[in-house]
């Protein structure tokens, strides 16, 4: 849910960045009413109901809302009126500004460019996570007490017993999509999430903690409803974490890694195709220097 808002100001930026670059190469001749149903117009500039449904990635359009979809339609508005007025005052002849969207388009292109050239090279294979996790276990220590659990939150007392009577930990995932108020992610066959003690509530964290491992507790009342807890795993602060606990942040890794040796090799070719100077001795700046060894107080 919380990315869906996201979504709409990630393409609100793009939108913006697009009339920005148009500054600089703006024609004198007035734009073209758009076939299409206009949803908005400011002045000579109009945003039609497909140039909407389009900004918004099409995972997206089922779930975005009406007010969502309105409060784009307002920042888009907003954004023109800025912009035409910008125009007005010849804020794009200004030097500084000219400087900063020339910028602007140079960033967006070589990043349009790195996009379409650098390839991450396929997905990372389970066997270099596995390796990857062998060969670096000292960054995976648990800093904090952990456990794992998991659990259904409903509100009527008699339906948390029922539950509890015919809860199974093969089938509890299926039983909290559901019953519970508070689905929990994922899948019927996914596992229970790792959660810091920390994280979770109190009258809940004490009943993590006196439960047997493994093992389906409950119903506990809490302030939120009443609660049945599978909880499969405690660990403590200092053990080193699985590597199904830490697959997704080496994948992460791995894939960073993978990408910066792609954009490295991309602009050493494209460098090798191009005439590039580089006086590094005329690049200004105060050397940096490295710290005197310990002395023990002698001078």
């Amino acid at each position: 849910m919380t990315k869906r808002p996201t979504i709409l100001i990630t393409a609100l930026t793009a939108l913006t960045a697009l009339l920005l670059l148009a500054v600089c190469n703006k024609e004198e001749v007035l734009p073209k009413k758009p076939e299409g149903q206009i949803i908005a117009r400011v002045g000579n500039a109009w945003l039609t109901l497909e140039e909407l449904k389009e900004s918004i990635p099409g995972e997206y359009a089922g779930v975005i809302t009406r007010e969502q979809n309105v409060q784009y339609v307002r920042q888009w508005i907003n954004t023109e009126l800025l912009y035409q007025e910008a125009m007005r005052l010849g804020v794009d002849k200004e030097p500084h500004i000219k400087a900063r969207l020339e910028k602007t388009r140079k960033d967006l292109l070589s990043a349009e460019v790195l996009s379409r050239g650098a390839h991450s090279g396929g997905e990372i294979s389970p066997a270099a996570v596995r390796e990857y996790y062998e060969s670096n276990r000292e960054q995976f220590v648990r800093d904090v007490f952990t456990v794992r659990y998991e659990e259904i939150v409903v509100d009527d007392l008699n339906l948390a017993w029922e539950i509890r009577r015919n809860a199974t930990h093969e089938g509890f995932r299926k039983l909290a999509i559901e019953h519970s108020k508070f689905p929990i992610p994922g899948g019927p066959d996914d596992n229970p999430p790792y959660v810091p003690l920390e994280a979770i509530p109190p009258v809940i964290r004490t009943a993590v903690l006196n439960a047997a491992v493994p093992s389906i507790t409950g119903p506990y009342r809490a302030e939120d409803g009443f609660h049945i807890l599978r909880t499969v795993g405690r660990f403590d602060k200092g053990t080193v974490a699985s590597l199904e606990e830490v697959r997704d942040d080496i994948v992460s890794k791995l894939s960073n890694i993978t990408q910066k040796g792609e954009t490295e090799r991309m602009i050493s070719d494209v460098r090798s195709r191009a005439d590039v100077e580089f006086n590094i001795e005329l690049v200004p700046g105060v050397d940096s220097v490295s710290p005197s060894p310990a002395t023990d107080g002698q001078s």
